[in-house]
């Protein structure tokens, strides 16, 4: 008979829970999760000095063997950038360091800035299938963030689809392999940034729910200058959009994150607009102002909790 198990730790700077439904030993299975995170951690954090992301950023200029972890996500992180005409930007690594977020943000207190810096050209990401070789532009450095995440938490996925039906949260970024029985999905709740009050929910399967937003990771520099994590490429300011938060609806998580950080560069309206001509895409829209604007695919999804006109 099939059972549901759960598992709930702290990784890749976020909040992680796994929920899995199988007949197998659901224990075993996701107790094997938390090293193998790790693993994936160890090589794609900038946090850690010795990560083969950051040995790899030192080595910018030069062609690099890399392995098939990190290889992997650098081609998904030029691909986002060229799904995005470059509103996400993997080479935005100088422009986080100059606005101070130069180490974890649970270590963020008030900061040092320095000159902005806008990110390089992401074209400038030249990547050869055999052997895996990358380089990246002289004085660059890549950030994987988002698209890390997400990229870690689709693999998962898709090693736990072979035991049952789950569904994946690294803080914020969902992906849902499968249905627990007799549901059309995972029933998963998008929340108010204002009141953390439900706004509604819609059932996620074989897809990926993505969020992002600019009220969380903020901090201020001894200025007293206001910053956030969200940076434009074409600045290396943090952005400045009447976008609160934003969710996105895609298969892939990778995608969906640069969708959503295009969302928020482009601004509500037109980022809406935008992202309700991308193939099987999907948005919802807390503004600064409160307003919850939602994409036509994604209204005739969701199940609203609010009272609030949702509407594109």
């Amino acid at each position: 008979m099939k059972r549901l198990f759960h598992l709930e730790w702290r990784a890749m700077g976020c909040e992680v829970s796994i929920q899995l439904e199988t007949e197998g030993d659901g224990h075993a299975i996701l107790g094997a999760i938390p090293a193998q995170v790790e693993s994936l951690e160890a090589r794609l954090s900038r946090f850690r000095p010795q990560s083969e992301l950051m040995e790899f950023n030192a080595r910018a200029g030069e062609w690099v063997t890399v392995s098939d972890v990190l290889y992997a996500n650098l081609s998904a992180a030029k691909h986002a950038a060229r799904l995005t005409d470059g509103a996400f930007n993997p080479l935005v690594l100088p422009a986080l360091i100059a606005s101070g977020y130069d180490r974890t943000f649970a270590a963020l207190t008030a900061l040092e800035t320095h000159r902005p810096i806008p990110a390089a050209d992401w074209h400038g990401i030249e990547l050869r299938s055999q052997p895996r070789e990358v380089r990246i532009p002289p004085g660059s450095g890549v950030d994987l963030g988002g698209s890390a995440k997400g990229w870690t938490a689709e693999r998962i996925a898709d090693d736990l689809a072979a035991s049952g039906a789950c569904l994946v949260n690294f803080g914020g970024d969902l992906v849902a392999r499968g249905a627990p029985h007799d549901q059309p999905g995972w029933q998963v709740t998008i929340v108010d940034p204002f009141s953390s009050a439900p706004l509604g929910s819609l059932w996620l399967c074989d897809a990926s729910l993505v969020s992002s937003g600019v009220d969380f990771r903020r901090w201020m520099a001894k200025d007293g200058s206001a910053h956030h994590h969200i940076i434009d490429p074409h600045t290396g300011r943090s952005v400045e959009t009447n976008v609160l938060t934003v969710t996105v609806h895609h298969p892939s998580a990778v995608t969906a994150e640069a969708y959503a950080k295009a969302v928020l560069l482009r601004g509500a309206d037109e980022g809406l607009h935008w992202l309700d001509t991308r193939w099987d895409a999907s948005g919802l829209v807390v503004r600064q102002d409160s307003a919850v604007l939602a994409t036509p695919l994604f209204s005739s999804r969701f199940l609203s909790h609010s009272e609030q006109r949702i509407a594109l």
